[in-house]
Parts: structure tokens; sequence; C-alpha cells
């Protein structure tokens, strides 16, 4: 098999949202003739793991972890916890005292605005001999990087200057236009900018996750590199899907994924009136469960209505877990912050699933997307409308959904096996 460097710094074990895309693609390119060799972090601190997403993936990828000391107190816990021998759970009261400290916080925020592109930066010096390396043993044949973090494209463009080799970037996320980063200081937003514009120059081909973000993209390039540009945003992999069983409990309404501040709150109002109505009535309460990580504003809001048995915080699942809850659910929930680049990953287990979907989202790339399938209830983030109709989601057919091929996990090594196949010819060439 043909051998591609593969740069994700999340991956499995690591869980959560951020491994899935260099995950399913690792699993699925052998099928199509290539070999990742997956250089990713060694473990972060108080990171999500997720086993049997390693196991999924079998024999036929190497993986390369290389160990990442997180310029954080986090980061520092657990380079200490290491050193002790004590277990990951285990936290240093020490460290502790000065989590809570103003230096510690203004050293943080002067962090955050001198390590560029991202934290992961420190990393680059203990990564960059592994590169080397494997290069030499192995010779792959073309490098593919993802981000966030963005630290894996310049990875990226230091392996196409040294050794020429062609390269793709995947862009799951913004670079500079990220709403989840602090500003750098004025020079260095500068240099960021820089390498920003360089990746997406000298990348031979730049994957983005929605058409929304490559269009952000485009824009800092001239006009002839745009046809570059691939788009490939959610997808599923319909054969582990369909090889899970239903879990339970079984909600009435499931959402699924990270939920935090900037995402439409006035469901959660609105469940609780139909509820508290229902219970006057003598029927049954609706149930929700919420399946992943929850921001702390959002954990205390959403604390208030735990006492009025209808709402289930679930924390973080396997993957195996949540996908069993979606499909015994009734009915799913799709909450969306008003960014209309932004697609959430779930959308394609959502819509592959079957399942009614009652949807709180903006006008953007995701309602056009949305819109396209049925048995979706649109419904905007207004208290009295949600109060009055979200119950009509019931009345939806629950059947399948037929997918594009860029929607299923398999497809989507296709197209990027693609990809690779053309690079590669066109470089043996010259």
């Amino acid at each position: 098999m043909k051998k591609i460097l593969f740069i994700s710094p999340y991956f499995p074990p690591m869980g959560g949202s951020g491994v899935f895309r260099a995950q399913r693609l690792v699993k699925y390119l052998p099928e199509f003739g290539f070999q990742p060799l997956v250089v990713h972090f060694a473990g972060v601190p108080d990171q999500l793991e997720d086993q049997s997403l390693v196991s999924e993936l079998g024999a036929k990828f190497i993986s390369y972890p290389v160990k990442f000391i997180e310029p954080s107190v986090r980061g520092i816990q657990g380079w200490l916890r290491e050193r002790r021998g004590e277990p990951k759970s285990a936290k240093s009261p020490k460290i502790k005292t000065l989590e809570r400290g103003f230096f510690l916080g203004l050293g943080a925020w002067m962090r955050d605005r001198v390590l560029i592109p991202d934290l992961a930066v420190t990393w680059i010096p203990l990564v960059l001999p592994v590169l080397d390396r494997l290069v030499a043993e192995h010779h792959p044949q073309a490098v593919f990087t993802t981000s966030s973090p963005e630290t894996s494209h310049l990875l990226g463009w230091h392996l196409k200057r040294k050794y020429g080799l062609p390269w793709i970037a995947d862009f799951r996320d913004p670079w500079t236009e990220s709403v989840k980063v602090s500003t750098p200081i004025w020079p260095l937003r500068s240099l960021e900018r820089y390498f920003e514009r360089q990746t997406l120059l000298k990348a031979d081909f730049v994957i983005a996750y929605s058409h929304g973000l490559a269009d952000l993209l485009r824009q800092k390039v001239p006009a002839d590199c745009h046809d570059k540009f691939i788009i490939c945003g959610p997808a599923v992999d319909t054969a582990k899907f369909d090889s899970i069983e239903p879990g339970a409990p079984k909600f009435d309404f499931l959402y699924t994924g990270y939920l935090d501040w900037l995402y439409p709150r006035e469901l959660f109002f609105a469940l609780d009136s139909v509820n508290r109505r229902r219970k006057e009535k003598s029927q049954p309460l609706l149930q929700m469960g919420v399946a992943g990580r929850v921001g702390s504003m959002t954990q205390a809001f959403l604390e208030k209505f735990l006492g009025n048995g209808w709402l289930s915080l679930l924390g973080y699942l396997s993957h195996n877990q949540t996908l069993a809850l979606l499909k015994s659910a009734r009915s799913l929930v799709l909450l969306h912050p008003d960014h209309k680049w932004w697609l959430p990953g779930k959308v394609a287990e959502y819509l592959y699933s079957g399942k009614p979907i009652l949807a709180v989202i903006n006008e953007g790339e995701l309602k056009e997307i949305m819109k396209k399938f049925a048995h979706v209830l649109f419904l905007p983030n207004d208290r009295i409308e949600l109060m009055q109709k979200l119950e009509k989601v019931f009345e939806l057919a629950e059947e399948p959904r037929e997918l594009p091929l860029e929607f299923s996990a398999l497809g989507q090594a296709e197209i990027l096996a693609d990809l690779f196949g053309k690079l590669i010819n066109n470089h043996n060439r010259h």
C-alpha cells in the first residue's frame, strides 16, 4: 500500500468530536490502497477517552504518539502526575491553589496571545524529529494535516518545503477567524495571518468542512488558487451505525454533542412549561436527554430544570453509547449557534438515523442542508412558539433518508484517496 503521513494531533484513544474526521479516514483509506502513518498527541491531561474508537481501526495503519506537554495548568499537572506515577485523576493541591490565582490567570491571558497559532506550537520541537525519522524509514508519498489545532498545518508546510511531498490541508474550523481562541498581540497577529495564507497557498489541496468555511478561506488567496478547494463536511460511518443496537433509556427528545452558551436555550423553558401542563393533566412527562459535554454556564443553567423530572444530563459518553441512545430516541434535537458556516458533525448521523428532527437553527448552510430532507420540524428560538409546536415533531414519520456519498465515512475516504492518487501520480511524473 502507498503510505500517507497523517498529522492529526487529536486522535483516538482521545475522544470527542475533534477526532472523528481523522479516525474515519484512517479506518477506510486502507480499502483504497493507502496506509496512514498517524502522528498524534501521546495524551492530553484530563482529555476524554474512547477506547472503542481505537478498536475499530484494525492493524492497517501505524500509530506514532508523540509526547505533548500543554503549556497550561492542566498540562503541568499531567506532567507532574506522570513523574510521580499518580493516576490521571489525581490533582496537585498546590497547583489547584495557583489555578485560582490572579497572576496565573494573567499568565494564561498573555500566553494565549503570544503562542501562535495555538498551544500545540510547543509540540513542534518534540514532533519534528519523529517526522524526519518517519520520512527516512517509510518514504511516505503524501502528507495530510487536519486542524484544529492549526499547528498541524505548520508541520505540513515544513514537510512540503523540506521533502517536496504533496500535501493536503484539511480545515474543520476557521483559523484566524476562529470564535474559540484569543486574539494574538499585534505583531504576532500579522505573523499568524501569514502562516494561514502560506498554508492555503502551498497546500496542493485544501479541504473545508463547509461551503461557508471554504468561502472564508478562499478570500485569502488569489482566484487562480480557488480550484484546489474541496468540500467535505459531516459524515456518518454507516456500517458502524447499522451494527449498534438501540439502547436505554428511551428519550422523547435527545440532544447529542457539545452544548454551551452560544446555543439556543428557549427550548428548555418551553419544554419545562409543556411538562408542567402535562403534569397538571396527569400525563407522562416528555423526557429529554443531553448526551455530551456541557459548558460551565450552560451546566448551571440546565441544573435549574433537573428537579422537575424531565431532563437528564448524561455527560460525555462513548460514541457507541451515544449511537445506541440516538437509535432508541423518539426524536432528535438539533440546536445550533448563529454561525452561517458552522456545521455540526452529528448532523449526518441524525439524518441517517431516520428519526424525526426538531431543529432550532437560524438561516445558514446547516438549514439549507436540512431543508433537503424530510421529517424535520424547523422552529425559531422563541419560547411561545416552541411551547405551542414542539410536540408536532412526534407527528413526523421515522423512516430512512438517503444521503449523498460525501455524507458517508467510506465515501469521504474514497474522495480523499482519489485526491492522493492524483497528487502522487503528478508528483511522480515530475
